[in-house]
């Protein structure tokens, strides 16, 4: 559902950095997309001019409607939607709208972090961050207004402390996460994985956030080829 025309006009609130970011001149007026409808309210209450709300939705679908109907500035969303997936609607969006900013919003999954950071999108922030009454927001807009892309400061530092990896011995993986790390190498997608295995796609994704963590991996790229420098896999034929 679009939740513009049922949130109040509410007055006499200090703008944040997020409100400072949808009242300035560099982007008139923007989409919001997310599954979470009290990050949706708190980003409403930042805006100092209604109208630089374009829509704020649930869904993927409705996003889309917005985005050709009202062609933003610039969309917000998170990776989780009640319907569709965040990062594929952002990627999407700049075929409808070719000179759209992009900014996805992400709690402290990892997943999501690195999913993001790998993302054709312009800017990676926290929600965290976000809201925060720093400069984050504003060297973001700096970096987009200069045509280059952003990724916020816990995300940098969430990046480095992946990429120190792991240099112990190997670690005893699970049935399971050997299974997922074999499904891996043979190139077979999350979702997919999901299907052959018989378990949920969130199931999936939590062996996969730990087997990376065992590993000392960022990616599930590198998992591959630790997995297979260090004999890890069964899979043969590599």
């Amino acid at each position: 559902m679009d939740l513009v025309t049922d949130m109040p006009r509410l007055n006499g609130l200090q703008a944040s950095t997020m409100g400072w970011l949808l009242s300035s001149d560099i982007r008139l007026s923007g989409g919001f997309a997310s599954s979470r409808r009290l990050l949706l309210y708190g980003m409403y209450r930042s805006i100092q001019s209604r109208r630089r709300a374009s829509f704020m939705v649930t869904t993927a679908a409705e996003a889309i409607e917005g985005l050709k109907r009202h062609r933003p500035g610039f969309l917000i969303v998170t990776p989780r939607l009640d319907a569709g997936d965040g990062l594929d609607l952002a990627i999407h969006a700049r075929s409808l709208v070719p000179d759209i900013r992009t900014i996805v919003l992400c709690d402290r999954d990892e997943d999501d972090l690195l999913e993001a950071n790998r993302a054709d999108v312009d800017a990676v922030v926290t929600e965290q961050e976000c809201f925060d009454a720093d400069q984050q927001l504003r060297n973001m807009l700096i970096s987009l207004s200069l045509g280059r892309r952003y990724r916020s400061r816990a995300m940098q530092r969430y990046l480095l402390e992946e990429e120190q990896g792991w240099r112990d011995p190997p670690p005893e993986l699970t049935p399971r996460e050997h299974q997922l790390m074999d499904l891996w190498v043979q190139g077979l997608g999350d979702r997919d994985v999901a299907d052959r295995l018989g378990v949920s796609y969130g199931t999936v994704r939590s062996h996969g956030r730990t087997l990376r963590k065992k590993l000392g991996a960022s990616t599930r790229a590198e998992v591959v080829l630790k997995a297979l420098s260090l004999g890890l896999s069964r899979v043969t034929g590599f």
